[in-house]
């Protein structure tokens, strides 16, 4: 068993050149068989997990933790810590997460997913109206994804859409980057609490006049009964909205490019609507919206014959592990056919996302309708161009299309 780190730590994260492709570093350490030492932002040394029979491993382990108030959890982000003063349903152990995902987990079940299909539906025609009343162009991201990624999110929860897009406005002046880190994380810190807040007032609305929506069950269930907190509902809801929103549009955006840019398996997906869930599915193995999944070793544990020691912390790379040879042959050919539903993109173990369903019926309809309702629709400026900035996500603030 190796004990010593290797003498030369990898910067992380890795920065991805290509908003559907994970950092080229990644099949290289792979290919080492163990986890990768490096060091994020703060000098602090950490584990990378890339293969994913690991990474499967490591996710579904007790003894690594998702605790983020413990301090070897790692954020690999300056603006990242101010979640540390916010745990929410994705950053918390048992018996606590246990409890908080009880009380959610009927609302996001493939049922109440496919009851919202018809609304969904209707969403993206109206979108698509939009679009094609407005010319022969359009933003993909703007008039698109993330109208409908928001939709589905607030729909989730039951508040309107329009609602909370005009709290946004209200609530933030957009005044630019962050100088340093220190300032990164008082700026999130500050934006976390005034979406905790907005969602308590969410909650109180709910409890005085509820209605036949998701948040007022989970108050009728639990919140009366005693079981689960106003509070705690609140930050419920938070999460639910900032880790549902982001990663559809996000999907929306750059899987729609990357069908665009393979006309023959776009043509698979025309001309056979059938596909349409396995083609979800690999698209998002492709992307891997959500590629760091961080964790902390509650003690020592080997992995790959590396002892990481307890306090250390993980970053679980799951762009990495979905591009895993042993696990998906011919890894970086993306073809809709393929059987890729054991993805590690939701996450695995207790973990794993709970609006994974929501997420896949509003991909296959948004990917059926575009593609159906638009079969001339194409990119109108190089993908290159739209990702101008590589990062660690593929994020892509603006997507100009044609038909």
């Amino acid at each position: 068993m190796t004990e010593a780190p290797a003498p030369d730590d990898i910067d992380l994260p890795l920065i991805r050149q290509c908003p559907y492709a994970p950092p080229e570093g990644y099949d290289t350490l792979r290919a080492t068989g163990a986890p990768t030492p490096g060091r994020i932002y703060n000098g602090r040394r950490v584990w990378l997990i890339t293969g994913y029979d690991q990474a499967r491993a490591v996710l579904g382990d007790e003894r690594f933790s998702s605790d983020i108030t413990n301090p070897g959890y790692p954020l690999y982000a300056p603006a990242f810590e101010g979640f540390r003063a916010f745990p929410l349903l994705n950053t918390i152990d048992p018996p606590l997460h246990t409890a908080h995902r009880k009380a959610l987990v009927r609302e996001f079940t493939l049922r109440r997913a496919e009851d919202l299909r018809p609304r969904i539906e209707r969403k993206a025609d109206e979108l698509i109206d939009a679009m094609v009343a407005a010319g022969g162009s359009a933003d993909l991201v703007g008039q698109f994804a993330e109208p409908f990624a928001a939709s589905i999110t607030c729909w989730a929860l039951g508040m309107e859409y329009a609602d909370m897009q005009a709290w946004l406005a209200s609530s933030y002046s957009g005044g630019g980057a962050p100088k340093d880190p220190e300032q990164a994380a008082a700026e999130a810190a500050k934006a976390i609490l005034a979406l905790q807040e907005y969602f308590t007032r969410f909650v109180d609305t709910k409890e005085e006049s509820p209605g036949d929506d998701p948040i007022s069950r989970v108050i009728a269930q639990h919140v009366t009964t005693g079981s689960l907190s106003k509070a705690e509902l609140a930050g419920l809801c938070f999460v639910i909205f900032t880790a549902g929103q982001k990663p559809v549009q996000t999907m929306l955006t750059v899987g729609v490019a990357l069908l665009l840019e393979r006309p023959d398996q776009l043509a698979v997906v025309r001309d056979d609507p059938a596909t349409l869930p396995a083609a979800v599915d690999e698209t998002i193995r492709m992307v891997s919206p959500l590629d760091l999944m961080p964790r902390v070793a509650r003690e020592d544990v080997e992995v790959g014959g590396q002892l990481i020691r307890a306090g250390d912390g993980v970053i679980v790379a799951g762009g990495g592990a979905n591009r895993d040879p042993a696990e998906f042959p011919v890894p970086d050919r993306f073809d809709v056919r393929r059987s890729a539903r054991g993805h590690l993109a939701f996450g695995s173990g207790i973990h794993h996302c709970l609006g994974a369903n929501l997420t896949r019926v509003g991909l296959e309809v948004a990917y059926g309708t575009l593609f159906r309702r638009l079969p001339e629709l194409r990119l109108a400026a190089p993908l290159e161009e739209a990702y101008a900035v590589p990062s660690w996500h593929p994020d892509i603030p603006r997507l100009p299309v044609a038909w």
